[in-house]
This record gives structure tokens, sequence and C-alpha cells, in this order.
């Protein structure tokens, strides 16, 4: 692989990208808001070199926790 020019690496990756992103609109009912999630996770994940969920599934946990301190005088 090493041989190949970088520009060929990434034109092949935009390549392979682009039929994976078209075979899933194609076979699924995905819509191109929960693709465009997708995506945005794998940036992410790449950016931060894991691949663990990086968000609080529950945000109304932190809400009723900082409302219930916020009530101590």
């Amino acid at each position: 692989m090493a041989d190949i020019k970088y520009q060929e690496q990434a034109d092949a990756f935009q390549y392979d990208l682009s039929n994976l992103i078209h075979r899933y609109r194609e076979e699924f009912d995905l819509t191109d808001y929960t693709i465009a999630g997708l995506l945005d996770f794998a940036k992410l994940s790449v950016l931060t070199e894991t691949d663990e969920i990086i968000f609080d599934p529950d945000p109304t946990e932190d809400q009723e926790d900082s409302e219930a301190s916020s009530d101590i005088p």
C-alpha cells in the first residue's frame, strides 16, 4: 500500500465510502439525517481514536441533578 500515492489512497477511500452510502440508501430505509449522523459519529470516533459513545444517553438525568442541587440553601 505504501507504493500508492496519498491522493490515490484518499480517492479510493472516498470512492468506497460513496459506494457504501449509495448501497445503504438503496437497500435500507435509512434517512439522509440518520446516515449523516452515523457518518458524524464515525468522524468523531476517528478524531478521538475511540469507538465508545462519547455523549450522555440520558441528558435529563444531569438536569434533574442540577435542579435538585439548586434547591439546597
